[in-house]
């Protein structure tokens, strides 16, 4: 059993991949799951306070993880084929 080398960009940081609550999922790069998680949740609130109006996203804490090529490939296919 082989396992795929984890997802790292050219600074060194970890793309990791998350569900929205209530549905949904996208990815952030990040050095480490605290990070990940602050960045997030940072966005969403800049986002709330640009876009009062606009639907709260809240991301699940669970759910993140760390993503392979193979993985990150798989959601992005998934997110093209909901928009079709």
């Amino acid at each position: 059993m082989t396992t795929d080398k984890l997802l790292r960009n050219k600074d060194g940081k970890y793309n990791y991949l998350f569900n929205w609550i209530g549905g949904g999922f996208n990815d952030v790069w990040a050095f480490n799951m605290k990070e990940a998680r602050d960045i997030v949740k940072k966005q969403c609130k800049e986002s709330e306070e640009k876009y009062p109006t606009h639907v709260k996203l809240v991301a699940d804490p669970k759910s993140f993880r760390k993503a392979t090529r193979k993985m990150s490939d798989e959601q992005n296919r998934l997110g093209w084929m909901m928009t079709m």
